[in-house]
């Protein structure tokens, strides 16, 4: 299984989105050719090696990859807590009105957490299981890559859910989401 090496691609190894990737090569096994990048994280000098097709920029192709599961752990957001398990109707216009209505549920529960945090409020035990999975094994690489990004657990929207078909005021709220988001319940 090892590739033949054919050429190199060029890449800028200033560029920041590079940082860490040691090469950017084509590789072969027969005749066809594939696309193969060596990224050794710069935390924890672990080597990663990458096949593919793409043409995106050697570090962009890293990045994405480590993006993957948080992708993937959003589309469980979408049809698991929140419900989103079918199309509404076919054809490309409706296909990208349900993907932006979908985007802006998603968002605005995200923005909600923002002003939560603002006032204290914290996801306590994500962040408490995520600081003892990092414990256990390092951080994915990077973390720069994936800053930002928001776990919405589903005692949180249902609690979200609960405030809003039954228009509980933000000051009666607020004691509810912070006993929620210190413990599971």
């Amino acid at each position: 299984m090892k590739p033949t090496v054919y050429g190199h691609n060029p890449f800028d190894p200033n560029d920041l989105v590079n940082s860490g990737v040691e090469g950017d090569e084509l590789v072969g096994y027969s005749d066809a050719l594939l696309r193969r990048i060596r990224y050794r994280d710069p935390k924890t000098g672990e080597l990663f090696i990458f096949i593919t097709t793409n043409v995106l920029r050697p570090g962009v192709v890293a990045e994405l990859y480590f993006l993957q599961w948080r992708f993937e752990k959003m589309y469980d957001v979408f049809k698991n807590k929140l419900k989103e398990q079918k199309a509404w109707a076919v054809g490309d216009s409706a296909t990208l009105i349900q993907s932006h209505l979908i985007a802006l549920v998603r968002n605005l529960p995200t923005l909600f957490l923002a002003r939560l945090e603002k006032r204290g409020i914290r996801e306590e035990k994500v962040e408490k299981r995520i600081a003892e999975r990092n414990a256990k094994q390092p951080p994915p690489p990077s973390p720069q890559m994936v800053q930002g990004f928001t776990i919405l657990t589903c005692q949180f929207i249902r609690l979200l859910r609960h405030c809003l078909r039954y228009k509980t005021p933000w000051i009666d709220a607020l004691p509810l989401f912070k006993a929620r988001l210190a413990n599971y319940i």
